[in-house]
């Protein structure tokens, strides 16, 4: 051991006695407050990550009508920007204002304080909030799980505020989804009046030809034109009306799909031209005679067939989508999953009396230390260096005199 370390130890156990009543002391008084602290009870619950579900739908052409109308859900409804889960959605919610303050109220939190009975509303809200957040925390863990704990001096009434933060998220999500559905079914019930509209014009222009020129009966090959038509003019709205709802933010998506959607519009659209005007020398395709090179009575009469046609399963679609979104609206469910759901925590979180013992006892005994290895150090200088021990000890006399002609002219 070197000279220092024995030198320290040696001062230590000459010390002895004054090191353990000092300990004593310490400790004794530690204990005591520890006992009279308050205990605090904390409650964790853990929510599964949220996910966006994909809801069941028709389809027509190849196209989900969920799709065709707008309609999605799931999840918050959010297009969440890069990085962004809606884990950190569900978080940001549970560290609102708006969230806080509910529950704050809804449990009588501020009352608890009696903080209404010496402040303004305001002020004692604001008082409430900052002691609610120094005991409250919900964040993401690394896993993206959501966690939420709940400190309070009771532990019935921290599982009272957790199930309370927990109903009004899932709240919130259901009255958002809620919203969804309700706006992607006014889209699809706007749809389907224009369809309608667009149905009945479209029959009432089909009887009007018949009763003028009778019931034809086109051959096997134009009736095969008339079907794909009708069929590629449904697919055609589809597509457009698609990729109007993801620019709208009607619906989520990106623009890389609008890009997509719009080529496959183009496409269509052409194809469709193609088909009623029949062969093109530029492109060299053969599709047939065309429509338009019909008897002029054949041409009105498979124009006004494919739109009938079209129209007709547009609107039988519609309804289907419309009775479907009015089902869904009623009976909506909560999305959140919790995985620990508030329970007695089975044992006090504060006070943890151990480690504030043994915090303490290595503070004192440190300090302590400290204390007696500096006076020694002092005793040695002023044996060693009596002359400059005598400056300091005239020194302090000066200050001394300072300090009491002060005290005497007050």
């Amino acid at each position: 051991m070197s000279n220092l370390s024995t030198g320290f130890l040696y001062i230590l156990l000459k010390n002895r006695k004054f090191i353990l009543k000092s300990l004593l002391l310490v400790m004794a008084i530690t204990v005591g407050i520890t006992y009279i602290m308050n205990e605090s009870f904390t409650v964790k619950t853990v929510i599964l990550p949220p996910e966006e579900q994909a809801s069941p739908s028709l389809s027509l052409g190849g196209l989900s009508l969920g799709e065709f109308a707008g309609f999605f859900s799931g999840g918050m409804g959010y297009s969440l920007p890069l990085m962004t889960t809606l884990s950190d959605v569900y978080v940001e919610i549970l560290n609102s204002r708006s969230l806080i303050d509910n529950v704050i109220i809804s449990t009588g939190y501020a009352d608890s304080l009696n903080l209404f009975e010496h402040y303004s509303p305001e002020v004692a809200m604001y008082r409430a909030r900052l002691n609610f957040n120094k005991n409250y925390m919900a964040k993401v863990t690394s896993s993206g799980f959501i966690q939420i704990e709940v400190t309070t001096g009771d532990p019935l009434y921290s599982i009272a505020v957790s199930e309370r933060v927990i109903f009004l998220l899932d709240s919130i999500n259901t009255s958002v989804s809620l919203s969804r559905l309700q706006q992607s079914r006014e889209l699809t019930e706007n749809q389907l009046v224009v369809a309608e509209s667009a149905l009945e014009r479209t029959s009432s222009d089909l009887i009007g030809f018949e009763e003028e020129y009778g019931s034809l009966m086109p051959e096997e090959e134009i009736a095969e034109i008339m079907s794909v038509l009708a069929e590629m003019k449904g697919r055609y709205i589809e597509t457009t009306l698609t990729a109007n709802a993801i620019r709208n933010g009607i619906r989520y998506g990106t623009n890389s799909q609008i890009l997509e959607m719009e080529t496959e519009a183009q496409a269509l659209k052409e194809a469709i031209e193609l088909l009623e005007n029949g062969s093109s020398d530029d492109s060299g395709l053969n599709m047939g005679p065309g429509l338009n090179n019909l008897p002029p009575a054949l041409i009105e009469y498979a124009r006004l067939k494919t739109d009938f046609e079209m129209n007709l399963r547009m609107v039988a679609a519609l309804e289907l989508q419309v009775e479907q979104a009015l089902i869904q609206e009623a009976n909506i469910n909560s999305s959140l999953r919790i995985l620990d759901p508030p329970r007695h925590p089975g044992w006090k979180s504060k006070p943890k009396k151990l480690f504030i013992w043994i915090e303490v006892f290595a503070i004192a005994l440190a300090m302590l230390s400290a204390f007696l290895f500096a006076r020694e150090q002092w005793y040695a200088f002023e044996k060693k260096d009596p002359e400059a021990w005598k400056k300091w000890n005239d020194l302090k006399e000066d200050i001394r005199k300072d300090l009491s002609l002060r005290k005497k002219k007050k």
